[in-house]
């Protein structure tokens, strides 16, 4: 006998509502959470982590580039050490941005218009 989900399409629909009520108690979930720690996020807010992420990939990558330059290329244990530092804060940023936006994407925090900051004059 084949299993129900083969013959039933009773138990597809079923199955389709759980999860659509699984997403929006996800969603309902993290506005409540996230939405505790951002109450509003601005466009100069994210922005402001945007200049970080590119500034800390710049140092990273500046650095990166500097390997070898002072000892002819032999790399240092100071230099690969100051690399992984500039790395993991960067990757840090990076993934912090990322997570950020995945977060509007899904509706899980609000972003502020900026016409109600303006005044009517």
């Amino acid at each position: 006998m084949p299993p129900i989900a083969d013959t039933d399409p009773g138990w597809y629909r079923a199955q389709k509502r759980l999860l659509d009520e699984v997403e929006h108690g996800v969603r309902e979930a993290n506005r409540a959470v996230i939405g505790q720690r951002v109450p509003e996020l601005t466009r100069d807010s994210f922005l402001r982590l945007a200049t970080v992420v590119a500034r800390l990939r710049a140092e990273y990558l500046a650095a990166a580039l500097l390997l070898g330059k002072e000892t002819r290329g032999a790399v240092t244990g100071e230099e690969v050490s100051r690399l992984s530092t500039l790395r993991s804060a960067y990757d840090e940023a990076r993934m912090a941005f990322e997570a950020l936006e995945r977060a509007v994407s899904r509706g899980y925090v609000d972003i502020a218009d900026p016409r109600l900051a303006r005044t009517p004059f």
